[in-house]
């Protein structure tokens, strides 16, 4: 029993069908919730229509990067992306024409 009124159901498949319930009624009310989403939003700084026009390291908010994962991992992954940008600028370069 929850309060007066309110009576609940013990049994754990009650509570999960609950709570199955809750979650569809929480996505039905905000369908855009997407922590994926909204991470990739906070994080890549370029409208995606313009990716193609600027320099790809620099659509990445690094100080962003920094204060979720951390300095160590978010300087790992931007320094292996340079030397993968500049492998690929090289590779490029070389192919005949």
């Amino acid at each position: 029993m929850v309060g007066e009124r309110q009576h609940v159901c013990g049994n754990p498949a009650c509570q999960k069908e609950r709570h199955r319930q809750a979650c569809a009624r929480f996505h039905e009310r905000d369908p855009d919730y997407d922590p994926q989403t909204r991470f990739t939003a906070k994080l890549v700084k370029v409208d995606p229509s313009a990716r193609d026009q600027v320099i790809p390291l620099e659509t990445i908010d690094w100080r962003y990067a920094r204060k979720v994962v951390g300095l160590k991992v978010a300087t790992l992954v931007q320094e292996t992306g340079k030397v993968l940008l500049r492998q690929s600028r090289d590779v490029v370069l070389v192919q005949p024409k």
